[in-house]
């Protein structure tokens, strides 16, 4: 799991420094040449969309998401250890909806062309179905270690 975690960092991290390069050079040549490109805005939602849905379990792995950890510790230990599997469970079912709903929008979206850059909307929608597949994978990992090791998740 640590190879897919350091994957997902480097993807996030390529994805972002894209973003900006492309957003600086898009205002560089309106300001300069006052010439807009055609993609860059659609570049930078489309690449916006992978890096969210990918953030997303990285966020999950590390324990960065919002929550109320001060009213969860005045519960009891065991009625703590509930609510850890209760919230990731959800975590698992909201992962494998986004798979399961993605993989439906690719198949009706496969043959539309984005205006810009020309590629398949399927490729768009593919980072939420990545994004969702990570977080499946996440979950399971904590899961199977924290059962493994007797702990709470």
């Amino acid at each position: 799991m640590r190879y897919v975690n350091g994957l997902a960092e480097i993807m996030v991290t390529i994805l972002f420094a894209a973003m900006v390069a492309i957003g600086a050079l898009q205002v560089f040549n309106r300001f300069f040449f006052n010439i807009s490109l055609s993609w860059s805005e659609e570049f930078q939602k489309y690449a916006f969309i992978w890096l969210v849905f990918i953030a997303i379990p990285l966020a999950y792995n590390r324990m960065a998401h919002l929550r109320v950890d001060s009213l969860v510790g005045l519960f009891p230990l065991a009625l703590q250890r509930f609510l850890g599997l209760f919230s990731d469970v959800l975590w698992l079912l909201l992962g494998g909806a986004l798979v399961m709903l993605t993989w439906r929008i690719m198949k009706v979206t496969q043959f539309q062309e984005s205006p810009g850059l020309g590629v398949s909307m399927a490729w768009v929608y593919c980072g939420m179905l990545v994004g969702g597949a990570y977080l499946v994978l996440s979950v399971v990992a904590r899961l199977a270690s924290s059962r493994a090791a007797g702990e709470p998740s």
